[in-house]
């Protein structure tokens, strides 16, 4: 997958901007600051856009990317101006920024999660039912879409966390954990959750439950308020950019699952069953009324995001839950449309 401009073509730009600099030395010091990115280590097509330089690439700009384990770090850099993006943000962690008045724009969606986060139990633990997870250790990152749905399974069959141990370990501790034999489960995205069926574990399917009763996840793309409004150009980049990479991994999917297998340090095998589990959304689809809408046309998921936050609020998470027209106002569409442009 190459978007390199051709070697004409960058020779004649740097001439240009040699030009231009000589013309006019102030240039160098209106210089943009640097592009500030928190991620997630996953099996996911957008992968690329870091592990390709893409949107550097696009916009010239020096992007610093740091990965964090769990979206509500993500808020918490946000917040304190250390991240302009977070890039796979889940929904959880979406609707607890915006019910907190955390200056964001949601500006586009990665997938529709589905069963790609899911329980998985220790075969050895001999869990078949969830009343069977009473007296257990079970982990998940706190205030993360996995977090949401651990608790949602919970409450859905008369458990709470004084009948369940929960532990809040990101990813990689869950893993290590898992391998001392610390916890007997745990809720967690790929590829941790690859690691953990391949190391004695078993799936526990709950998620076309959880999702009938309205536990619906997602992983978007949000953007700080004040760095959308500065540099727009930026966030169209980087929604054009995924939706590269997404169109790349549809056509050419051996290939493309190859390269998102390195980036997430597994196998190309363990990368395509990974990838099967989510859907993943093109531009034209996060478009769509089901999803996020036009722009000035919020579509359904600001209902998703109110229904996450009242959750929330009943497990004491967040304070209190925004009025739907809050949740509607956050989404901003018109980045989408100008990537398509």
């Amino acid at each position: 997958m190459t978007f390199d401009p051709s070697r004409r073509a960058v020779l004649g730009t740097a001439l240009g901007l040699a030009t231009a600099v000589l013309a006019r030395p102030w240039v160098a010091r209106a210089a943009k600051p640097p592009i500030n990115i928190g991620f997630f280590t996953e099996t996911k097509p957008t992968n690329l856009v870091r592990s390709q330089g893409l949107l550097e690439k696009a916009t010239g700009q020096t992007v610093n990317w740091t990965e964090y384990g769990s979206g509500a770090e993500i808020n918490a850099a946000i917040a304190a101006g250390g991240a302009d993006i977070g890039f796979g943000s889940g929904s959880v962690p979406v609707a607890a920024a915006i019910s907190q008045g955390l200056p964001v724009q949601l500006v586009g969606l990665v997938d529709n999660i589905g069963p790609a986060e899911e329980l998985t139990v220790r075969t050895a633990a001999n869990i078949r039912t969830v009343a069977d997870l009473k007296g257990r250790k079970v982990a998940a990152p706190f205030g993360s879409t996995s977090h949401f749905r651990l608790l949602g399974l919970l409450k859905l069959n008369g458990l709470t966390q004084r009948d369940v141990t929960v532990l809040d370990l990101r990813g990689d501790a869950i893993v290590a954990a898992w391998t001392r034999g610390d916890i007997d489960a745990a809720y967690i995205w790929a590829p941790a959750k690859s690691k953990l069926l391949a190391n004695g574990g078993t799936p526990f399917r709950t998620w076309d439950k959880l999702d009938a009763a309205g536990y619906v996840i997602a992983d978007t793309i949000l953007a700080r308020t004040g760095f959308a409004e500065q540099q727009p150009q930026a966030v169209t980049a980087l929604l054009k950019a995924s939706g590269q990479t997404l169109d790349y991994y549809r056509a050419q999917p051996q290939q493309a699952t190859a390269e998102i297998a390195r980036t997430a340090g597994v196998s190309p095998e363990v990368a395509a069953a990974d990838l099967k589990e989510y859907e993943f959304l093109s531009l034209s689809e996060q478009l769509k009324p089901e999803w996020l809408g036009p722009p000035g046309k919020p579509g359904r998921f600001a209902e998703v995001l109110r229904h996450t936050a009242e959750f929330l609020v009943e497990q004491k998470s967040i304070r209190s839950a925004a009025p739907l027209a809050t949740y509607q106002k956050a989404i901003h569409t018109e980045y989408l449309k100008q990537a398509l442009a």
